[in-house]
């Protein structure tokens, strides 16, 4: 039965399922005092590994090309060898070439080997760098994760007290009210309930409506949302409609 006692009672619920769901938010999150030096070290931290993973992969290169340059050396050796071998111009024509070729590949894989060794060296100087200078930053962070944890039970506790309050506000209401209004809460992002809207025109002629979809309110409806508490929705979005938001 819509008594005038629901009303408030919705309310109230409303009040306390958005509070709790700041202070879930709150807990599973970073708080909003420490948002902007965790988003500091996480990307200093990020700046960091991306250096290192750099370093890593110009090392692993590195070692495949020394690789590469033995297997190139040792090709060099043996068409070397075949020198004394040769038959006539033609074939030593074609072995010089095979040389050159090979020196010139044994050349391009030197100089590909310094190139990632002075990568990988410039990669380590930053990463010296930027780990002497994430230091301070890591120490403040770790000391703001800290105190936040020291305030964790508390936060913990307020949840708990919330939840209770909200198990013993559902039971007061009816069935029915607290599932449209679950059903609500999904549709409009937790937005379940919409104050009633006044409009005044030319000639004192008022307009009420649901100060969420601006749909029009019946003035008899309005009448008794205002003067009696009594609980009613949105014919546009189905909202529950109050005299002040302020209260839920």
């Amino acid at each position: 039965m819509n008594t005038p006692d629901i009303a408030p009672r919705l309310a109230e619920f409303h009040a306390r399922t958005r509070e709790l769901t700041r202070a879930l938010a709150r807990l599973t999150g970073v708080p909003d005092d420490m948002r902007a030096l965790h988003d500091d070290f996480t990307a200093a931290r990020a700046a960091i590994d991306e250096l290192a993973a750099d370093a890593d992969e110009a090392l692993r290169q590195r070692v495949a090309r020394e690789g590469e340059i033995t297997d190139a050396q040792e090709r060099l050796r043996k068409f070397q060898q075949q020198v004394p071998r040769v038959r006539n111009q033609r074939e030593y024509g074609a072995l010089l070439a095979e040389i050159d070729g090979a020196k010139a590949a044994l050349r391009s894989l030197e100089e590909s080997t310094l190139d990632l060794l002075e990568r990988a060296e410039q990669s380590q100087r930053e990463l010296a760098a930027r780990r002497e200078a994430f230091a301070e930053l890591a120490a403040r962070h770790a000391a703001a994760l800290a105190e936040w944890e020291a305030k964790k039970p508390a936060v913990e506790a307020h949840v708990a007290e919330l939840e209770a309050a909200l198990a013993a506000l559902r039971g007061e209401l009816p069935k029915a009210v607290v599932q449209q209004y679950a059903r609500l809460t999904a549709r409009y992002q937790g937005e379940a309930i919409a104050q009633l809207g006044r409009t005044e025109r030319a000639g004192g002629t008022v307009i009420w409506h649901c100060s969420a979809c601006n749909y029009h309110v019946r003035p008899q409806a309005a009448l008794e949302i205002r003067s009696r508490g009594m609980l009613s929705q949105c014919d546009g979005c189905r909202r529950f409609l109050v005299a002040d938001v302020a209260t839920a």
